[in-house]
């Protein structure tokens, strides 16, 4: 009997081919829990500063803790090894995110060198995991080179940004994470001859990311409750409303997107990942302007909170309804093709204008207002899954 070996050689996986169904495993969620830090503090730090500029500089500071989370997963994707060497580089990827942590609340400000420097380290270490991965494999070999070269231009400007005053420094760490964002397209036509990516393991993780940042919505509530010295009847039914926009985001997203599998082909894969990134924005946002809320003492709405608000769920709401576009459909679907995404479109469009005309509204009534949109589609939702047959007698078709 051949035994495991503690230190193996990365190879691609094959699962999809070989109609293997692949799970998250226990040392991926540990990896997820630094991030909830790290989301955490963005999230902390937008509650704080709930303005355009604020909200321009979240999401810079956003996107470099996404893509270090999509780098650690979908190398596990393609390379996933169980053995002590990734236990290792599992872990020496969470440093740098520490890190990211450690300086996210004042990133923009005092602590922007060692954010700069925390996110060159974390792509220094997905540069050497995916040279590694090519090395051992030569068929990926094509795409760790590409990945190599701009994940390291973007490297080379995030740590000379270092050397350079604001606002420069940070035109800097956009246009190192437009080319980020960029690099993987330029290999697609080089993937398709590759293993294709697992239909079960990825919708999952995202998944978990999407959990991650709606715990998030929920502590922020929480946080701002507990912030008050003197709690009432209003701070309370404010508080509960928070909750409500938190599990109705869930309720949408996890009905609608995560229990299906994107489609096949060179674009969908990435389109459906790319589309992952403001959902996530949109419900960090719902959870910060939730906080900002219940916290404060005013009796009236500030309008940027206001917008917050509308905004980040209309974003989420039109996001998943984009989602649905690029996922599979099988033959007993019981959402329509067309309608299903529209009605999340038409409720993004609805929660803007109650955006536009909630000037004067205080925040439980733009809070329960905005319920409206999403209990549409969890209606929608009970509806069409409630009317499916039952796969097998005792298994309930809607998870």
């Amino acid at each position: 009997m051949a035994k495991r070996q503690w230190w193996a050689k990365p190879r691609l996986r094959t699962d999809e081919e070989e109609d293997r169904e692949r799970r998250v495993g226990w040392l991926e969620l540990f990896f997820d829990l630094v991030f909830v830090v790290v989301v955490a503090e963005l999230s902390h730090s937008l509650a704080e500063h709930i303005s355009l500029p604020g909200v321009i500089g979240f999401v810079l500071l956003f996107v470099p803790v996404w893509w270090t989370w999509i780098g650690g997963t979908f190398y596990n994707e393609r390379f996933e090894t169980h053995d002590v060497s990734n236990r290792i580089f599992v872990f020496l990827q969470m440093l740098p995110v520490a890190a990211l942590a450690v300086f996210a609340h004042d990133a923009l400000g005092e602590t922007s060198i060692g954010f700069a420097l925390a996110y060159a380290a974390g792509r220094a270490i997905i540069i050497i995991l995916w040279l590694r991965g090519g090395w051992h494999d030569q068929r990926f070999r094509p795409v760790s080179n590409r990945y190599a070269i701009g994940f390291g231009v973007s490297l080379l400007l995030f740590v000379g940004s270092v050397f350079t005053p604001p606002p420069i420094r940070f035109w800097l760490w956009g246009v190192g994470l437009l080319i980020d964002v960029v690099t993987p397209m330029t290999t697609l036509h080089i993937q398709a001859r590759l293993p294709r990516f697992s239909t079960s393991r990825l919708p999952e993780r995202l998944g978990l990311f999407v959990i991650i940042v709606l715990g998030e919505t929920l502590v922020g509530v929480v946080r701002g409750v507990a912030e008050q010295h003197d709690l009432t009847l209003a701070t309370g039914v404010t508080g509960a409303l928070g909750m409500a926009l938190g599990f109705g985001l869930w309720w949408v997203y996890f009905d609608f997107v995560a229990r299906r599998q994107f489609k096949r082909g060179r674009w969908w894969p990435l389109i459906w990942t790319y589309l992952h990134l403001p959902l996530l924005m949109g419900i960090v946002a719902v959870g910060a302007g939730v906080s900002n809320v219940v916290a404060s003492e005013e009796t009236s709405l500030p309008a940027e909170v206001r917008w917050l608000i509308a905004g980040a769920v209309a974003v989420a709401l039109i996001i998943i309804g984009l989602l649905e576009l690029t996922l599979r459909r099988r033959e007993d679907e019981p959402t329509h093709p067309q309608l299903s995404p529209l009605l999340k479109i038409a409720g993004g469009l609805l929660a803007f204008g109650l955006g536009w005309l909630g000037v004067g509204f205080s925040s439980t009534l733009l809070l329960s207002l905005l319920m409206l949109p999403i209990f549409i589609q969890m209606v929608y939702g009970a509806y069409v899954w409630f009317q499916q047959p039952l796969a097998e007698p005792g298994v309930e078709p809607h998870g």
